[in-house]
């Protein structure tokens, strides 16, 4: 894992460009981080008035969220497999030029009243028609300058995931910035993010990582993939299944603190915050927390909020939303450590996460919409 895939091989680049590569590819995943979270939370707030501040807006936007990053990584999947990384670097840039053509965000037309029944299929229409293609084109920029990055010839290329650090501190960071702004402000801050010169900045990061130091590389990067072995059905599981509990769990606590405390955005920003910072901390060569010891924990942490549940003990609001974070917080960074130990070769990379995306996916649809619908029909059933 720390060695250059052996099936990429790149023509001596410019030992300047080498010099700059990394901080370049880490800011421009940066920014399509900052600017991809940034609408999560906005758009949200947006829709509330609509909806009267229901704790399922946020559940049922989270599953979107988690269904079009599904579509983001498989449209950066089918593009490395398809295209060298030059073409596929203009390519990406074409689609978010037209991306940006449906900006500033704002409701789609023909959403003003909800219906009567069916609302989480009301708000998952909402959410696509409005910022669908620029939440997708968005959510591919991680992958791909991951991709980018792994064929680019650069010495620290053999381990491309400590990048995706980067994309998830720049969600972190705009997730927390953004917990205090008011709705009316949503338009706004869509045009200064999506405004021309933060555009030019955007296509310039982006064109950088994979245009100049992209288009060195000789070699497709499929042919490191028949060098390494593809991943076996199994593996592909288990990053699904590793990626799927997280994803549940991030909207299962924040409907039960919202729920049991209030219906706040601010609120709901925290757990995802907490989701974020797991990736941040584990992604890396030098995690922060040593795996063996958050495995060893996660049983004890989980048997508390098992209790409680369980009714055999009622703790006060406080300390049972702090048990269901504190399990949260572990049982996540061990899936997602877990997930980090089982990386591919480069070579598999986009593979790699479009898995992750659509276990994220799963998780999050039965967390969000599944099993709310089986509880409301067991209530149903039992009065």
């Amino acid at each position: 894992m720390t060695t250059l895939d052996a099936g990429v091989r790149a023509s001596p680049p410019a030992p300047a460009a080498l010099w700059v590569a990394p901080s370049l590819y880490a800011a421009a995943l940066f920014a399509s981080a900052l600017l991809l979270f940034a609408m999560q939370p906005m758009f949200a707030k947006m829709v509330l008035p609509r909806l009267g501040g229901a704790p399922s807006v946020w559940s049922v936007a989270m599953v979107f969220f988690q269904g079009a990053l599904l579509l983001g990584y498989g449209y950066a999947h089918l593009l490395s497999r398809i295209l060298p990384p030059g073409r596929a670097a203009l390519t990406h840039l074409i689609v978010l030029a037209a991306a940006a053509l449906t900006l500033p965000i704002g409701v789609a037309a023909g959403f003003d009243v909800p219906p009567a029944s069916g609302i989480a299929f009301w708000l998952v229409g909402l959410f696509a028609a409005s910022i669908g293609l620029p939440f997708v084109a968005l959510s591919a920029s991680a992958p791909l300058l991951q991709h980018w990055f792994a064929a680019s010839g650069h010495r620290q290329a053999g381990n491309p995931y400590v990048l995706y650090a980067a994309s998830n501190l720049g969600s972190l960071r705009r997730c927390w910035h953004i917990r205090s702004w008011p709705s009316r402000c949503c338009r706004c801050a869509s045009r200064r993010a999506y405004g021309r010169s933060d555009s030019r900045r955007l296509r310039c990061s982006s064109r950088w990582p994979g245009c100049s130091l992209a288009r060195r590389v000789t070699a497709d990067v499929g042919v490191a993939a028949s060098a390494h072995g593809r991943p076996s059905l199994l593996d592909r599981l288990r990053w699904a299944a590793l990626a799927s509990v997280p994803s549940g769990l991030v909207i299962a606590v924040t409907s039960f603190v919202t729920t049991d405390i209030a219906s706040a955005p601010f609120l709901w920003v925290f757990p995802l915050a907490m989701y974020l910072a797991t990736f941040v901390a584990v992604f890396r060569d030098r995690p922060w927390f040593d795996h063996a010891t958050m495995v060893a924990l996660a049983p004890l942490v989980v048997a508390p909020v098992a209790v409680t549940l369980l009714g055999i003990v009622k703790p006060h609001w406080l300390a049972a939303i702090g048990f269901n974070l504190l399990a949260f917080a572990v049982l996540t960074l061990v899936c997602h450590g877990e997930l980090y130990r089982r990386r591919p070769a480069p070579a598999h990379l986009t593979e790699f996460y479009l898995w992750i995306s659509a276990g994220g996916a799963i998780g999050g649809a039965f967390a969000g919409l599944v099993a709310p619908m089986c509880s409301a029909t067991s209530s149903n059933i039992r009065s």
